[in-house]
């Protein structure tokens, strides 16, 4: 019985040591290769499918010879390093789409071969020496789209164009490339141009409808940050019959007139044949990057249609190409009943006679959602005397969670619910922290903020959810009232906010609610009445970001999407609201006092509108927000010197 015993323990050794053996040799056939994804979008992913697609074509299938590691790092520039250092040290061969990650990538590694892809200008990225001479660790492929043919097509469709909106991201250095070439080609075209760049996809929606008031085109590159908000882009589009062209193929689809650009699929495969060779034992530094070798003309005749726009030069182009089959270019367009669309010569005096109340009815309505944020954020400002930086995670909490829940066919408003309640959930976690945890409400909020980045993420499963074809409230009462969206906007903004002030007066004028404003005006005088005043500040801590959540709900469902980054700057959109309302009047009654604060957001909103009304670039609305609190700050001060006493005619408390 030993020896048997004996044997077989020997035999499974044997065994384990053979298989030990055939598990490394597999390791050793298997190339390892790295992907790192920038931003989740269709463009960026259709690279990267056809990447993949292309080496299995080509007899290199994952799992077998091949062994793929995808990250993405959701647009998130501390995230690109981790990734990035993770991916190079554990690959044989990494892959970066789009510019931030191919240079995060490139700044790193030292020895490790680097494709690239969807880089518009790799030299200008310090990728490589030249597209012939790369000269290092990096070569791949550029989506780089000819500017010059995007205008021909443009002035063939629109011949007296005379002005163009171009809006781009300021952090993109793609973006900066494409607009410094679009600049010099409408500049040679005769056509006058209006640059405004944006920081995030919270100034999309102003900055948008401030060129489409000025110009009679919208000229957009193909922008990771525009595109997470095309939607929002194009039903402005709609709204103010404007075109927009240029941009990715993909975004054509949502609402985009017209395209000339390249196919990220086949941009992928094209990469993936580079790669090949690099496996083959092709140094790196030898092999050129390249141009995009295929080029579409997509077009969406469904809103050539709806904007009046005749699109037949760019279908007979189509024709034209099609039967010369001259160049590598494709052409395609979206499908609709007709074809044809009767011609309408654009022109930008129809825009500017109404630019004034455009300006006002976009602060109106973004001002009354922004409103709700700022009612939270005085919560924990005022009342409790605390400042309170856990908004900038749950305002995109709330828009993450109603989006999702939106996607999956629950009902707008049920949807909306659960974004506030989400917040109050993150408020509750803030205020345990810092009251049964002893941590400085100040680290409590960076603490929390931290951590609800990881849950949106989660929360949203990307770091953009389009809610294009969604049933939301917007489009729900749009559908109702048969209005325009801003007018929609506005109505729906004085309802909830007329709804939300209502009951925090009856909560604030409730025992609980004279306990919570008590604990704020004086905590050892509260905790000596026998108030439980941790209880109380958790509770006002779960008010105060549920309703910032139910403002990050509102204007998801008013932008058409939620993004990661939509929390960024809102404690100083709610700040500057609150400071702008006590600086106009002060000593007013609860209620009245809470409906100052909707009249500071739009104020606050109308000032950021009226800068970019005169071409004043976005990404300097940081700088003006900045100034403006300063100057609000510094009002008070100047009625001290000069002896103006503040009216008194309203005293403090009380109800509405």
């Amino acid at each position: 019985m030993k020896k048997i015993i004996i044997s077989l323990v020997s035999l499974m050794m044997a065994m384990l040591a053979l298989a030990g053996c055939a598990t490394s040799n597999d390791s050793k056939e298997q190339v390892r290769i790295g992907i790192l994804q920038y931003v989740e979008h269709d463009a960026l992913s259709g690279a990267r499918k056809g990447f993949i697609a292309e080496l299995e074509e080509q007899g290199y299938a994952d799992g077998k010879n091949i062994r793929i590691d995808y990250q993405n790092a959701q647009g998130e520039q501390s995230n690109l390093q981790t990734i990035a250092e993770k991916l190079l040290s554990n690959n044989d061969l990494v892959l970066g789409i789009a510019t931030p990650a191919a240079q995060a990538l490139a700044n790193l590694s030292t020895k490790t071969p680097i494709l690239f892809t969807a880089v518009t200008d790799p030299v200008s990225a310090k990728l490589v020496a030249s597209m012939e001479h790369v000269g290092g660790l990096a070569t791949g492929t550029s989506d780089r789209s000819p500017v010059k043919k995007q205008v021909e097509l443009l002035k063939k469709v629109l011949p007296n164009l005379k002005k163009v909106g171009i809006m781009y991201t300021t952090n993109e250095r793609n973006s900066e490339v494409q607009v410094e070439e679009a600049e010099a080609v409408f500049k040679a075209a005769g056509i006058e141009t209006i640059t405004k760049g944006i920081s995030s996809t919270n100034d999309v929606q102003d900055t948008t409808r401030s060129l489409m008031s000025q110009a009679e085109v919208l000229f957009i590159p193909a922008d990771n940050t525009i595109v997470s908000a095309i939607n929002l882009v194009t039903d402005l589009s709609k709204e103010m019959k404007v075109p927009v062209v240029g941009g990715a193929v993909d975004v054509v689809d949502d609402g985009v007139l017209f395209t000339y650009g390249a196919d990220f699929e086949a941009l992928g495969r094209q990469t993936a044949k580079l790669a090949i060779r690099i496996m083959n034992g092709e140094k790196v530094g030898d092999i050129p990057a390249e141009q995009p070798e295929v080029l579409n003309v997509v077009v969406n005749e469904e809103m050539a249609k709806s904007l009046d726009i005749d699109i037949t030069p760019i279908l007979e182009e189509q024709k034209a190409s099609q039967s010369a089959k001259s160049t590598n270019k494709t052409t395609t367009t979206k499908k609709t009943n007709d074809s044809k669309a009767s011609t309408m010569k654009k022109s930008g005096s129809a825009h500017s006679s109404n630019s004034f109340l455009d300006i006002i009815l976009s602060a109106l309505s973004q001002g009354l959602l922004w409103s709700i944020m700022a009612i939270g954020v005085f919560i924990t400002f005022r009342i409790l005397d605390i400042a309170d930086l856990t908004a900038e995670g749950s305002f995109p909490l709330g828009a993450a969670t109603t989006a999702l829940l939106i996607v999956k066919g629950v009902s707008p408003l049920l949807a909306t619910i659960a974004g506030f309640v989400s917040g109050m959930i993150a408020g509750a976690v803030s205020g345990f922290l810092h009251t049964k945890m002893k941590i400085p409400a100040l680290l409590t909020g960076i603490i929390t903020l931290t951590a609800l980045y990881s849950v949106n993420l989660l929360v949203l499963g990307s770091s953009n959810v389009s809610l294009s074809g969604q049933a939301t409230l917007v489009s729900g009462l749009m559908e109702l009232l048969h209005w325009p969206k801003t007018y929609t906007v506005i109505l729906l903004g004085i309802g909830f906010v007329s709804l939300v002030i209502f009951l925090l007066i009856l909560l604030l004028n409730t025992q609980l609610g004279l306990a919570l404003r008590a604990t704020g005006d004086n905590l050892a005088m509260g905790e000596a009445n026998g108030i439980k005043v941790d209880r109380i500040k958790i509770f006002g801590y779960m008010i105060s970001n549920g309703l910032i959540a139910l403002a990050g709900s509102l204007l998801a469902q008013n932008n058409g999407y939620a993004d990661m980054n939509m929390g960024t700057g809102t404690i100083v959109n709610g700040l500057a609201s609150i400071i702008l309302a006590e600086v106009i009047v002060k000593y007013l009654p609860l209620g009245k006092r809470l409906w100052s604060i909707v009249l500071g957001s739009i104020l606050y909103r109308l000032v950021l509108v009226m800068i970019l009304a005169m071409n004043v670039d976005a990404q300097m609305l940081k700088l003006a927000s900045a100034i403006l609190l300063a100057l609000i700050l510094y009002v008070p001060e100047i009625c001290n010197k000069l002896k103006i006493k503040p009216n008194k005619t309203l005293i403090s408390g009380g109800d509405a």
